[in-house]
């Protein structure tokens, strides 16, 4: 029998060899995905994809390993594959090299929900990221308009919260495109430092909405705790570890505790166990979508005032045109000309805005409408 040391030691080789072989992996996906753009084939191939899960499945079993286990990988190694194709595919097709430094913008510091998503979206870049973190969402919008960042992250709708409408406002007349977006899972914890516990806790410290979405854990487990907003999670951790008291706890991602030097007195806390939050990634110039990804289009809009059943021909537009709405919402118009304030409306539709329908649907909206904008066309993360 191995001693554990060598066992250890093992699982450190062994992991070893697993990268490096994962890595081998990537560099196949980038030749496959050169392969798809110039024969112009899609991204996945779904019988495909269920055969190689089958075929592993038995190999896994004859191995003795547990064929869902085995599956489970695979699926996430599946998965990433096709986020690396489409990258490599859309950063090909609009003559952008993958190898190539670049920098990003986002809300808070370092260990920020914002920083988190920068990080995963730029993760397959090859080169150096400058990552400079920032107060508030005009400054990040106003950190790409300048150039002084190439990309800037914004989250825009969580999945218990909804829309963060004080992004849509500031979106309304940005000279900037949306060229990305990503979903991100959000682990809710309460951090504090040593010796913290749920019955010492009279404070606590995050920004509105993981507060807003974490309602039921506060209002059940820290009724009495006196709750204050920040302007994000990772200045709430910060002040937390400043502090250095077990009565004080902030609200943040269980991933960013060790950056901080904190730990989770309670993990899993938010309202839906399946917690998500949406986050746009915006650049000065848009980007071309090949015909070979699946798109997405984000509109705004507003309607013709006194001209009764306006919004209806503009979303009958769509219907017409069998396009997918995933999102429809108003907002009060930022800088309105008239006396009285008027809507504005974002829309998200799954279609390609350079397609020919959406380009007759967008000449056609014009009867209906007094302003349209497109805010951008981007690859769709939620379609393989």
């Amino acid at each position: 029998m191995r001693d554990l040391l060598q066992c250890r030691d093992d699982i450190d080789r062994i992991d070893t060899q697993v990268l490096e072989l994962l890595r081998e992996r990537m560099e196949v996906a980038n030749d496959i995905a050169e392969y798809k753009l110039v024969h112009n084939q899609s991204i996945t191939d779904a019988k495909r994809e269920l055969l190689k899960l089958k075929t592993l499945r038995q190999k896994a079993e004859d191995l003795g390993l547990p064929p869902s286990y085995i599956s489970d990988v695979y699926k996430l190694i599946m998965s990433n594959t096709c986020a690396i194709e489409r990258h490599y595919i859309v950063a090909k097709a609009n003559n952008q090299g993958i190898v190539r430094d670049t920098s990003v913008s986002y809300l808070g510091n370092t260990g920020s929900y914002s920083h988190v998503a920068a990080r995963k979206y730029l993760e397959g870049f090859k080169g150096k990221v400058e990552a400079t973190g920032c107060p508030g969402f005009s400054e990040i919008v106003s950190m790409v308009e300048t150039g002084k960042t190439e990309y800037g992250v914004l989250p825009i709708e969580n999945s218990s919260s909804g829309s963060i409408n004080d992004v849509l406002d500031v979106i309304q007349d940005t000279k900037a495109s949306i060229v990305g977006e990503l979903l991100v899972p959000i682990d809710h914890a309460v951090l504090g430092v040593d010796g913290c516990s749920l019955d010492k806790i009279t404070d606590i410290y995050s920004h509105p909405q993981p507060v807003a979405q974490c309602s039921a854990f506060i209002k059940n487990m820290l009724p009495n705790a006196t709750v204050h907003y920040t302007k994000a999670t990772s200045e709430a951790m910060t002040l937390v570890k400043e502090k250095n008291d077990p009565a004080h706890v902030a609200i943040g991602s269980h991933m960013a505790a060790d950056l901080y030097d904190l730990m989770a007195v309670s993990d899993g806390i938010s309202n839906n166990p399946n917690n998500y939050t949406r986050f746009i990634v915006i650049a000065l110039n848009p980007i071309t979508v090949p015909d070979n990804i699946e798109a997405k289009t984000s509109l705004t809009f507003s309607v013709k005032k006194y001209q009764p059943g306006s919004l209806i021909k503009v979303l009958s537009l769509f219907s017409e045109h069998n396009i997918n709405m995933t999102k429809l919402i108003s907002r009060p118009k930022i800088n309105a000309q008239s006396d009285t304030w008027e809507e504005i409306f974002f829309t998200d539709l799954e279609v390609n805005a350079s397609s020919s329908v959406m380009q007759d649907i967008l000449e056609q909206m014009k009867e209906y409408t007094n302003s349209l904008k497109v805010l951008g066309c981007y690859p769709n993360p939620e379609k393989k």
